[in-house]
């Protein structure tokens, strides 16, 4: 989850941070804590859409659109956010 602390003086710190200081060119997390189902299904066509040869921020998008037809709610879908290098 992208989720953390608000310290003074500072911005929102978290799990993601410290994996990009890591050196991970990018992750995906989650902005609130999300449907174990339509998260199954997100990631499953996330991956899917990489494997085909798409860029991280496409595959991304196009798993979300695909998770909105059948979870119209943003709740289901919105959460996901790509941080750092989008291909």
């Amino acid at each position: 989850t992208h989720l953390g602390k608000l310290k003074r003086g500072d911005e929102f710190t978290g799990l993601s941070r410290a994996f990009i200081y890591a050196g991970t060119p990018s992750i995906i997390t989650t902005l609130w804590q999300v449907s174990d189902r339509s998260s199954f299904e997100l990631m499953r066509l996330f991956y899917r859409n990489l494997k085909s040869g798409q860029h991280k921020a496409e595959a991304l998008r196009q798993a979300q659109l695909a998770v909105l037809q059948n979870y119209p709610h943003p709740y289901y879908w919105a959460a996901y956010q790509l941080t750092g290098e989008p291909r």
